[in-house]
C-alpha cells in the first residue's frame, strides 16, 4: 500500500478551506425515496415495513412476528455469550449509568405575592425508540448509550431497531437488549425502521422520541418524521479534531485519528500541529500502523478524502480552527494546558491529556458517545438524561395575597394584549380585576 497522502495547511489556508466548506447538497433521490418509504408504513403499516425489508434488504421476513424480539428471547441470548463478553458489557452499563445518575434535575418552584406558586416540572418521555446503526461495524455500545439513560430517566416502553445488515451479530444485539432493559426489538433498519418508530403500525407502538446513529437514509428519515415526533439529533460521519504541541506521542495521535477513520470513508479527521514541527513523525506512524490494520482500505480513503493536517503557530489559533469546525470529538494535548480554555470550546466531546482518546469517550468513560456533528456542536449537545424528559411550566394562583400587586399584573398584560390588537385576550383578564 502506497504512503497516504493527506492534505497539509498553513493556519490561514486553513481558515479559508473550512470557512468555505459547501453544505452538502440536498440529496433529491434520498429525499424522494425516504418519502415514499415514510408514505408507504404510514398508510399500509406491517405490510410496508416487511415489504420494503425484504426488496430493500434483502430479508426474507414472511410477517411482522418474524422480525419481532421479546424479552424472552433477549434472555436467551443473553445466557449463549460467553462470560468474558458478558462481563465486558455489563461493565459498561456499570460506566454508563454510574456517570448520569450524578446528572441532578430537579423541579423547580418559587412563590410571590401574586402566585401561591410558579415553576417547572420533570417528566420522562414515555415511548422511546433505539436506532443501532449496522453498516461497516457492530455498535451493542450505542444501544446501551442511549437506553440505559432512558430507564434512568423513567421511560416507560423503549423499542430497539437494528437493521439486517446485524442478523449475523443477531445474539449480540438481542443480548445487549436484556442488559439495556429493552422491552421489544425488530430486526428492521432503514428509513422503514423510523417511520415504524414515528407513527407506529398495527403491532409496533408509536415513539414519542427517537434516538440513534444511521446511514443517509436513516438520517434523511428522522428529518422528515421531526415534528410528528423528537429526534436526538440529525447525525453525520464520524469526527474527531486534535490538537497537539510539540512533546507528544505521535503514535498514539496516530492511533487516535485511524480509530475515527475506520467508522467510514467520510469520517472527518483534523490534526492541529502548534509550532514549526514536521508532520514527518505523524505520517510514518500513520502508514505503520494503517498496514496492519484490516480495514486500511476504509482509513486510507477517509483521510485522503477528509482528513486535513494543520500547522498553526498559537494555541489561540488551533482554538479558532476548531471552533470553525465544531467537531464531534476534540482532542488536547497540550503540555501547558489551562482549564480556562475549556469555556471557549465549540465541541460534542472534549478528551484532554494525552494518555486520554476519544476512543475512551465511546466506551467506558460513562458520558453517552451519542454526540452533535456536522458543527451542530455549536448549538446542540450530547445526548444525556435531561433529553429523555420534559418540562412544563405550572403557574398557581389559589389565595390572593396583595389584591394591588395582583391587579398590576393583570393591567400589565392588558395593555400588552390590546397593544398587540389581542382584545379578546385583554377581556379575559378584565373579568379577574379585583
Amino acid at each position: 500500500m502506497e504512503n497516504i497522502k493527506i492534505k497539509k495547511v498553513k493556519f490561514s489556508r486553513a481558515k479559508q478551506l473550512l470557512t468555505n466548506t459547501k453544505k452538502t447538497k440536498s440529496h433529491l433521490e434520498v429525499y424522494k425515496v425516504v418519502e415514499k418509504i415514510i408514505s408507504s408504513v404510514k398508510k399500509n403499516g406491517n405490510k410496508s415495513l416487511i415489504k420494503i425489508s425484504n426488496d430493500i434488504d434483502k430479508t426474507e421476513f414472511k410477517n411482522i412476528s418474524s422480525a419481532t424480539f421479546s424479552k424472552s428471547d433477549f434472555k436467551k441470548n443473553y445466557d449463549k455469550l460467553d462470560s468474558k463478553t458478558k462481563k465486558n458489557l455489563n461493565f459498561l452499563k456499570k460506566r454508563i449509568v454510574n456517570f448520569h445518575k450524578q446528572i441532578k434535575i430537579y423541579d423547580h418552584k418559587i412563590t410571590d405575592n401574586t402566585f401561591s406558586f410558579l415553576g417547572q416540572i420533570y417528566r420522562p418521555i414515555e415511548k422511546i425508540g433505539i436506532y443501532a446503526p449496522g453498516g461497516k461495524a457492530v455498535y451493542p455500545s450505542s444501544i446501551l448509550m442511549t437506553s440505559l439513560i432512558a430507564k434512568l430517566a423513567g421511560s416507560k416502553k423503549i423499542n430497539l431497531f437494528f437493521p439486517s445488515s446485524l442478523m449475523k451479530a443477531q445474539e449480540l444485539m438481542l443480548a445487549t437488549a436484556h442488559i439495556a432493559g429493552i422491552d421489544k426489538a425488530y430486526n428492521i433498519g432503514g428509513a422503514q425502521a423510523i417511520a415504524a418508530m414515528a407513527y407506529g403500525t398495527e403491532t409496533i407502538s408509536k415513539s414519542d422520541k427517537i434516538f440513534g446513529p444511521g446511514n443517509k437514509y436513516v438520517a434523511e428519515a428522522k428529518r422528515q418524521v421531526f415534528g410528528d415526533v423528537g429526534i436526538d439529533s440529525f447525525a453525520g460521519p464520524s469526527e474527531v479534531l486534535i490538537i497537539s504541541d510539540k512533546k507528544v506521542d505521535f503514535k498514539k495521535l496516530a492511533a487516535d485519528l485511524i480509530a475515527q477513520a475506520e467508522h467510514g470513508d467520510d469520517s472527518k479527521c483534523i490534526f492541529i500541529q502548534i509550532g514549526k514541527m514536521s508532520s514527518d513523525d505523524l505520517f510514518l506512524s500513520l502508514n505503520e500502523q494503517i498496514a496492519l490494520e484490516p480495514r486500511k482500505h476504509i482509513i486510507k480513503k477517509s483521510l485522503e478524502r477528509n482528513g486535513l493536517f494543520v500547522n498553526v503557530g498559537t494555541l489561540s489559533e488551533a482554538i479558532e480552527i476548531s471552533n470553525i469546525v465544531g467537531p464531534e470529538h476534540l482532542q488536547i494535548v497540550v503540555e501547558n494546558f489551562k482549564k480556562s480554555i475549556l469555556k471557549n470550546l465549540s465541541a460534542g466531546a472534549i478528551f484532554i491529556g494525552e494518555n486520554n482518546s476519544a476512543v475512551l469517550g465511546d466506551y467506558a468513560a460513562g458520558p453517552s458517545h451519542v454526540i452533535p456533528t456536522n458543527s451542530s456542536a455549536k448549538f446542540s449537545s450530547p445526548v444525556s438524561l435531561e433529553d429523555f424528559m420534559v418540562r412544563s411550566s405550572v403557574t398557581n394562583i389559589n389565595n390572593i395575597k396583595n389584591k394591588k400587586e395582583y391587579n398590576q399584573l393583570l393591567d400589565n398584560s392588558i395593555f400588552i394584549a390590546e397593544l398587540e390588537g389581542l382584545f379578546g385576550h385583554a377581556n379575559a383578564l378584565k373579568l379577574r380585576r379585583k
